[in-house]
């Protein structure tokens, strides 16, 4: 009985390793397609704490807590990620941008590319909220505060 148990619980991890990797792998590659847009990247931001909310579906690749940013020209990157013994394993990645068919094109395995329902880089308590999506059965609406950001990077959030 207790095989049974450490054998499915084995496979139970493996198959949260496979899923993570993957995720990681493709957000790599994604991030990898930034250096032709090198010449608009204004500055990246690294380590930036963040928190989530998602309702509607669930999708568990905007969960993080932390989360590199790239301020662009015309669009705003959102790298999600979580450390494991001090490695960066990354989640998800998100575009903001008001471009979506160019940013389609070059980042086609990006996680979302979109216009926010909401933004607000001047709230009470100095957080950004982004917030998008809608929430129903089929789509996530996802919502993401991001702290300690200066007032100067505020005002590179272009979209």
């Amino acid at each position: 009985m207790s095989y049974l148990f450490i054998f499915v619980f084995s496979i139970f991890c493996f198959i949260i390793y496979l899923d993570r990797s993957y995720s990681h792998r493709i957000v790599r590659k994604e991030l990898e397609k930034l250096a032709k847009f090198q010449s608009k990247i204004c500055l990246k931001k690294f380590n930036v704490k963040c928190s989530t909310f998602t309702s509607g579906r669930k999708n568990l690749g905007f969960h993080y807590r932390k989360a590199d940013l790239y301020f662009m020209e015309d669009a705003f990157i959102i790298v999600g990620f979580y450390t494991l013994f001090s490695k960066k394993i990354y989640r998800s990645i998100l575009i903001l941008t008001n471009e979506i068919e160019l940013y389609k094109q070059v980042f086609n395995k990006a996680d979302e590319i979109t216009i926010p329902n909401q933004l607000n880089i001047k709230s009470s308590n100095g957080e950004v909220y982004i917030d998008f999506g809608k929430p129903s059965f089929t789509s996530t609406n996802v919502l993401i505060r991001l702290k300690y950001l200066s007032d100067f990077e505020k005002k590179l959030i272009k979209i």
